[in-house]
């Protein structure tokens, strides 16, 4: 979720002075790519900036192309990218992806294909990027991406399509819901909403209910080959059609997890919407319900750091690219080799609204030192071994920060990054979201 200002209800204060801590941890988002006619991945994927190279790109470095945020000068710090999480997907499903690199003036991809499906310039059929549920301004190397946040790569994106979400009916607001469960012969309530349009710029969270009710979609079961691509079964027989108000019911006949999504199909067999997220279902009883699918569980290309040990402020191996990480000592020939560190006030956490999911964070500068040059928010799941510290929410200005959070228990903690490239931080607290 991108960072928004919140009115925090601010407790006593303590001063801290900040110690230096490891580099930004990878990021835990939610990826999915939309192909012409099958859903290639779909999923929260452990990602962080770092340089990918298109199959065409002959003339890219070895180590291929910078794709960290700081691209075009867009971010004041490295961090995790929607091409780069859309690279991570595809080395984890063995694909690859291509494009057309833009060194002026955007220093960043024109992506032409993601997997087996490539644009199609003869019916101007194009990849596209939307964040939230918003499309971007700028290119997938150049969007800085936070904890939580909605990544959708869409063929096609440009045709006027409604893009659907698909819901539980008792959903309200705020992320998209996880999996859920029903038991076996209760009707399951489903809801289709759309988006519509482009609105370019600063997403808001992810998903509000701004949404349209959808007539006339088909929520059908969804069949998942060997490569994890998702086809909607909507000539099936477990196929319904939502209504006017975009809710429609549907029961099982048979225990253990099944998948849906929504779509429209129009008599020529194209998809004339953005087909939903897909939505898990584990019909009780079954011992199945215990563990969730595969592609429910947070996945982490090779060197992303989720594997293996390593102190708990995110150590052990990750990639690393040029200009992605922040010196930790004052540069040769800094004008201000001794410049004290970053201080801060903090405030205590505004817990008020963990019910939702949404911690918020609040700090006041006493001191700052040569000058901020980013911060960030960073969440590690405790009860979980060797668990990594996720980056949840970052930024330039601003000291106020709402965070999202799944169900669990978790450790905060805040970084700064001042401007001689020195990496602090300091402990938050313990926060605990309900399921």
């Amino acid at each position: 979720m991108r960072i928004r200002i919140a009115a925090l209800c601010v407790a006593s204060l303590i001063t801290v002075a900040l110690a230096p801590t490891a580099q930004a941890a990878p990021t835990q988002v939610n990826l999915r790519i939309e192909g012409k006619a099958e859903t290639l991945f779909e999923g929260p994927i452990l990602t962080d900036g770092h340089n990918v190279r298109a199959s065409s790109d002959a003339s890219a470095p070895a180590d291929g192309r910078r794709c960290n945020g700081l691209n075009n000068g867009k971010n004041p710090s490295p961090g995790p990218t929607a091409t780069a999480a859309g690279a991570d997907a595809m080395s984890l499903i063995g694909e690859d992806f291509d494009g057309l690199w833009y060194a002026q003036p955007f220093e960043d991809y024109f992506i032409k294909r993601w997997g087996p499906d490539a644009q199609n310039e003869g019916v101007g059929e194009y990849w596209g990027l939307v964040v939230n549920n918003v499309f971007t301004s700028v290119g997938g190397c150049q969007y800085q991406l936070d904890g939580g946040d909605e990544v959708l790569w869409v063929y096609d994106a440009f045709g006027g399509r409604p893009r659907l979400l698909l819901y539980p009916a008792s959903y309200s607001a705020g992320a998209l819901p996880g999996p859920v469960t029903v038991a076996l012969g209760d009707p399951l309530g489903l809801e289709v909403d759309s988006w519509g349009g482009y609105n370019e710029g600063d997403p808001p969270p992810a998903p509000t209910r701004s949404t349209t009710p959808y007539e006339g979609a088909e929520i059908a079961p969804v069949a998942t080959d060997a490569k994890g691509f998702e086809s909607i079964e909507t000539d099936g027989p477990g196929a319904v059609t939502t209504g006017a108000d975009g809710k429609a019911e549907v029961t099982f006949g048979q225990t253990g997890w099944h998948r849906l999504k929504a779509t429209v199909v129009n008599s020529g067999g194209k998809e004339t919407v953005v087909r939903s997220n897909r939505l898990d279902v584990c019909v009780t009883p079954d011992s199945s319900c215990a563990t969730l699918p595969p592609e429910d569980l947070v996945r982490a290309p090779e060197g992303s750091g989720e594997e293996g040990g390593g102190d708990e402020e995110g150590g052990g191996p990750r990639r690393e690219s040029p200009g992605d990480a922040a010196p930790r000592n004052p540069p040769s020939g800094s004008s201000e080799p001794d410049a004290a560190p970053v201080r801060l006030r903090l405030s205590r956490l505004d817990r008020s609204r963990l019910s939702r999911g949404l911690v918020g964070v609040s700090w006041k500068v006493l001191d700052a030192g040569p000058g901020i040059a980013s911060w960030s928010i960073s969440s590690q799941a405790l009860g979980r071994p060797n668990a990594r510290y996720v980056r949840r929410a970052h930024g330039s200005g601003r000291n106020t920060a709402t965070v999202h959070l799944p169900p669990g228990i978790y450790r905060l903690r805040l970084a700064v990054l001042d401007a001689l490239g020195r990496d602090s931080g300091a402990a938050l607290g313990r926060v605990e979201v309900p399921r």
